[in-house]
């Protein structure tokens, strides 16, 4: 997540009462109400270019995709597609459509819809930031370079018939499905006005947006009554932006907001105070780290210089003392919940003395000779007290560390840049496997790899492991693939995130997913 600064508008709660419908005896999914619920500034909300979590929020009530995944368990569940058959070597995968499934302009959402809008992502002219997660399909590169219109290996034969042929088996490939931006587009509206479906898409899902996305202010969306599943209690959800989760909580304390984040150092505090409607701690996919720069001194071909600061850092004392423990330590680069049959180890653990051991063997005996290097990260976040637990280990050993907060556009810009020498990241995934970790961040062909990582032993461990339909065999792959990027230490894994937010007592139904999102359809208001 990150967070930028931006105009904060006053949020006003908008309840009122809507009429109850009755049919068979059975209540009607229909209520009225106004969810207020903190979000940072996108960088995009259309399908094309979901890729962070802002973004990804909005994205995920307005659109959906063949699948979905259950929001307690992150197991694979339909969505547009009813049912899929998947060939003996995991290479062809034949998706059926329900029928009746509605685009929020009320044409009918069919198969050629789907091809569309995967062939608008990988066109080379795009410029997707998640692009690469195409990839396995065939004619993917071809579309990438150039040289192609249209995916080779994506044919829509009806109206409710989507068959996709991979370039290689790729057994977890209908749970990569379940990222946003496999999501079907109306061609009729993206060419009708680019710019303006980028800032009011038109999508599938439980919500429409109201009105276009007001920068810096809010994003307004409505129930969409012709949605086919799950039907939304709210009548309407308010994405109010805010630069910092501090003002955010404050407002939300004010009563002017339904949803925020509790900020670090208000956890305790905030449970005595809000109960079980105090989201803390469930566990998600998402990993706190910091990345090296691999392509300039003092970190670029001195393994063991990283792999001394990896030993150097307390990740204890940041989990129990910024996070209140609803954060757990990251000693290996996985989440708990993704290494079921998998060897277990702890790679880093705080070893200070083995750290001024590397640290010699670097070539920078006591820090001797080593220029202070500038940590930088996205201000508005609370990363500073992390930073200056990072700061006081490193100096135990010898490493001087200037912390540099930025605001998060020029945060970015310094990255893409490659200006930091050492910088501080966060990692959602994308989907709930292994894959979503080690392929995106460490894959020489991923475009999420901004770290720079490159190693041709895992890329082909990546590779096999992929190709490997075998459960138990995959995860040991993976497991290899972990082991060797956390000896090559382009990272410095932190914690692992454990939920930490709050919603207004007049609501239910409200949860965090592994995935650190919310099924706002599922939210009812249950006082005016």
């Amino acid at each position: 997540m990150k967070r930028r600064l931006l105009l904060l508008l006053p949020a006003t709660m908008l309840l009122a009462y809507s009429l109850i419908l009755v049919s068979c005896q059975r209540q009607v999914r229909l209520s009225s109400g106004t969810f207020n619920y903190f979000l940072g500034e996108p960088v995009s909300i259309d399908p094309l270019n979901a890729q962070e979590s802002e973004g990804l929020e909005v994205i995920k009530q307005v659109f959906d995709g063949l699948v979905d995944y259950n929001p307690k368990t992150m197991a694979v569940i339909p969505a547009v597609a009813k049912s899929w058959k998947i060939n003996r070597d995991a290479t062809t995968f034949t998706f059926h459509l329900k029928s009746g499934v509605k685009f929020h302009n009320g044409r009918e959402v069919v198969a050629s819809d789907f091809k569309y809008a995967w062939e608008r992502v990988a066109a080379k002219k795009s410029g997707s930031e998640v692009a690469y997660h195409l990839a396995p399909i065939k004619g993917f590169a071809a579309m990438q370079s150039g040289k192609a219109k249209h995916l080779k290996g994506v044919k829509a034969p009806d109206k409710y018939t989507l068959i996709v042929k991979l370039n290689y088996p790729f057994s977890d490939f209908v749970t990569l499905l379940g990222h946003p931006v496999f999501s079907p587009v109306p061609k009729e509206e993206v060419e009708k006005n680019p710019k303006a479906f980028q800032e009011k898409p038109i999508g599938n899902g439980p919500f429409k947006m109201a009105e276009p996305w007001k920068h810096g202010q809010y994003i307004k969306l409505r129930r969409f009554d012709n949605y086919y599943g799950h039907k939304p209690w709210l009548q309407t959800v308010v994405f109010r932006i805010f630069s910092s989760q501090d003002t955010a909580y404050l407002v939300f304390k004010g009563g002017q907001l339904d949803f925020a984040s509790i900020p670090l150092g208000q956890v305790r505090q905030a449970k005595k105070e809000f109960g079980s409607h105090a989201l803390v701690g469930k566990p998600q996919l998402s990993l706190s780290m910091l990345g090296f720069n691999l392509s300039k001194p003092p970190f670029n071909k001195n393994r063991q210089l990283r792999q001394a600061i990896n030993y150097a850092i307390n990740r204890q004392a940041i989990v129990k003392n910024v996070y209140q423990e609803t954060r757990i330590k990251a000693e290996r680069l996985l989440p708990p919940a993704l290494t079921k049959e998998m060897p277990q180890f702890s790679s880093y653990r705080f070893k200070p003395a083995r750290a001024k051991q590397l640290l010699e063997k670097a070539g920078y005996p006591g820090g001797k000779g080593l220029p202070a290097i500038k940590l930088i990260f996205a201000s508005g976040r609370g990363f500073d007290q992390v930073g200056q637990i990072i700061q006081a280990n490193l100096k135990q050993i010898g490493i001087k560390i200037e912390l540099q907060p930025l605001e998060f556009g020029s945060f970015i810009k310094a990255l893409k840049k490659g200006e930091p020498e050492l910088f501080a990241l966060n990692w959602s995934a994308d989907y709930p496997t292994a894959d979503s970790f080690l392929y995106s961040l460490f894959s020489s062909a991923s475009e999420d790899n901004i770290i720079g990582y490159k190693n041709k032993a895992v890329d082909k461990l990546l590779l096999k492991a992929r190709k490997t339909r075998n459960f138990k065999t995959r995860q040991q792959l993976y497991a290899q693939t972990e082991k060797q990027v956390l000896f090559d230490s382009p990272v410095v894994p932190l914690s692992f995130y454990g939920s930490r937010e709050v919603y207004s007592k007049n609501f239910s139904g409200v949860l965090r997913t592994p995935l650190a999102d919310t099924p706002l359809e599922r939210v009812k208001q249950i006082k005016p």
